[in-house]
Parts: structure tokens; C-alpha cells; sequence
């Protein structure tokens, strides 16, 4: 397991104690040692990234002990311990924490903080030592997706089945299905729709349908006779693809069921599925607020 953030701190500025040049890339492998990571370990992710936590944790600690004058970049991409950083090694110690930094490193303080003065910490982000400022971020914009779903999901149960049926027809279509076909989507009539709730285009040219069923369930879950019903009515209709959407969940007999389909393939799609999708397309939210993390672009700085 890779350690917490605060604990790369100390390491990180031991292993610059040699004097030498060293890469972020040097620096990772130092701490891949150091901590005993396994492949796995190293190859660990950051939560909604693509950056290992391997590296994230590493080049953050670099950042911080370089904005508090421990360590120098004489040139792109190269970290060197300074005199100030060989000074609090020699007093023997032995951890290092962001707090400890804000404390007695005032150019810390001012990018911490924004002033001179340290102030209240308490309300401060990065006195959270254990995460990095991006996997604070990362989290923040889990926990407010995870509550937007949850409400999303009471408002689509809230609404009737008929809306239902064209919220789900509009969402393939939002992804893709049915390309620019005016016709690509469509909902059944209630009265004759023999278990079939919405048909959609499968691509541009309308080569092939989606024979839908939506089933907006408040509680409960959709259990294997629903499935089977499903089935029959696609075999009726001579079809080879549908899609099972229902605002709960599915029963493990449901589950089975679609696997077990002879000549039939059944996407199942519950509540938590239907509201990740519906929040990626842009069906029934919309944009409050938005937010650019931005990185030096090394390119240009690469240019004659």
C-alpha cells in the first residue's frame, strides 16, 4: 500500500541529502524502495485519476518542500536539496508534516495560507496531511456527484412511467445510438407495447434496433419473471438486442437470467448506472459550476 502524503515528505528531502541532481523520476523509484511497494502498489491510481499515487504523492512533496525553501529546481525537472534543507536534517529530525512546514517556513505560509501569518490552520486544506491537494479535490467532486445522483435518482422515481420511458429513450440517444436520425428513438404506445417500453436506432444508418425496457420502480427490484417477459417479447419481435433500465435494482435470478439469454443480449442498467449516465450526458442536470486545473506546459518552454 502506498503510504499517506505526509509521510513522503521526510524521505523525499533525505533522499536529496546526497547533494546530487535527482529527476522526479529518481525520486519515485527512492520511495518505491524506501516504502517496500510491490508492483501493484506502484501501479496503484489516484481515485477518479489516471496519475499513480506513486507519483502524485512524490511530485506534491516536492512541491511543498520546495515552496518552503528546502529544495531547489536549478533546471526543468531536476530537484536539489539546499542549505536550508541540509540544516533541518542535521537537527536530527526525523518526520516531516505540511503543519510542521506553515509553522517555521513562512514562504510556506504565504502559499499555504495566502498571507504571512499563518492564521486560523484549523480551516486550512492542507493541514489534512494524509492527501494531496489534487486527491482532496478529487474527493470533494465524488462526495457532490454521489449526493447530485442520489437526488437525481428521487426525481426520476418522483416522475411518471410514461416520462420515464422517454428519459431513457433520450439518454441513448444522448450517447450515441441512432446517430443523426430523426427517428432514433421512439417509445412505444403504453397499450401496445407487448413488454417492449422504447426502440432505438443502433447506429447512423439504422442497420439494426434496441428494443427497450423501463421499468421506474420506487422499491423493490426487478426479479427474473420481468426478464423472462423481456426476453419473450424480444424472440416476438425477432430481435437480438435489448436494453433493461429500472430507477432500483436487479434481483440475482434477474442477473442470471439476461447472462443465460439464448441468442439474446440484455444490457441491464439500474438506478446507480442510469444516474452515472445521465450526469456524463448531461440528461436532466445541468453545468453550476466548472473548475480548470491547469499544468505548465513544458513544450513550450521547450521551443528555439
Amino acid at each position: 500500500m502506498v503510504p499517506t502524503f505526509d509521510k513522503f515528505l521526510y524521505p523525499v528531502l533525505n533522499a536529496l541529502n546526497d547533494g546530487k541532481e535527482h529527476t522526479l523520476k529518481s525520486l519515485m523509484d527512492d520511495m518505491a524502495l524506501i516504502f517496500s511497494l510491490s508492483d501493484t502498489d506502484v501501479a496503484e491510481k489516484v481515485s477518479g485519476g489516471s496519475e499513480t499515487k506513486l507519483h502524485n504523492r512524490t511530485q506534491w512533496a516536492t512541491t511543498y518542500l520546495g515552496k518552503a525553501g528546502l529544495l531547489q529546481r536549478p533546471k526543468r525537472g531536476i530537484n536539489m536539496i539546499t542549505p536550508e534543507g541540509k540544516s533541518l536534517l542535521a537537527t536530527g529530525i526525523t518526520a516531516i508534516t505540511p503543519k510542521y512546514l506553515g509553522e517555521h517556513y513562512p514562504s510556506f505560509t504565504v502559499f499555504a495560507y495566502g498571507h504571512k501569518d499563518k492564521g486560523d490552520q484549523e480551516n486550512v486544506a492542507v493541514d489534512e496531511p494524509s492527501k494531496t491537494p489534487s486527491e482532496l479535490m478529487d474527493e470533494a467532486f465524488g462526495e457532490i456527484n454521489a449526493t447530485l445522483a442520489s437526488d437525481l435518482l428521487d426525481h426520476v422515481k418522483n416522475q411518471s412511467p410514461k416520462f420515464f420511458e422517454q428519459l431513457v429513450v433520450k439518454l441513448l440517444v444522448s450517447m450515441g445510438y441512432g446517430g443523426s436520425l430523426d427517428n432514433a428513438g421512439v417509445v412505444t404506445q403504453i397499450s401496445h407495447d407487448d413488454g417492449i417500453d422504447g426502440i432505438i436506432k443502433e447506429d447512423k444508418l439504422g442497420l439494426d434496433n434496441i428494443y427497450i425496457q423501463a421499468k421506474r420502480y420506487t422499491t423493490g427490484s426487478v426479479q427474473k419473471p420481468d426478464i423472462q417477459k423481456f426476453i419473450g417479447a424480444l424472440t416476438e419481435q425477432g430481435a437480438s438486442k435489448g436494453v433493461f433500465i429500472t430507477t432500483t435494482t436487479f434481483s440475482n435470478g434477474a442477473i442470471e437470467t439476461s447472462k443465460k439469454a439464448a441468442g439474446v443480449k440484455i444490457v441491464l442498467i439500474d438506478g446507480e448506472m442510469l444516474t452515472k449516465l445521465m450526469i456524463e450526458n448531461n440528461i436532466g442536470v445541468s453545468l453550476k459550476q466548472s473548475y480548470e486545473i491547469k499544468r505548465i506546459d513544458t513544450d513550450f518552454f521547450n521551443e528555439e
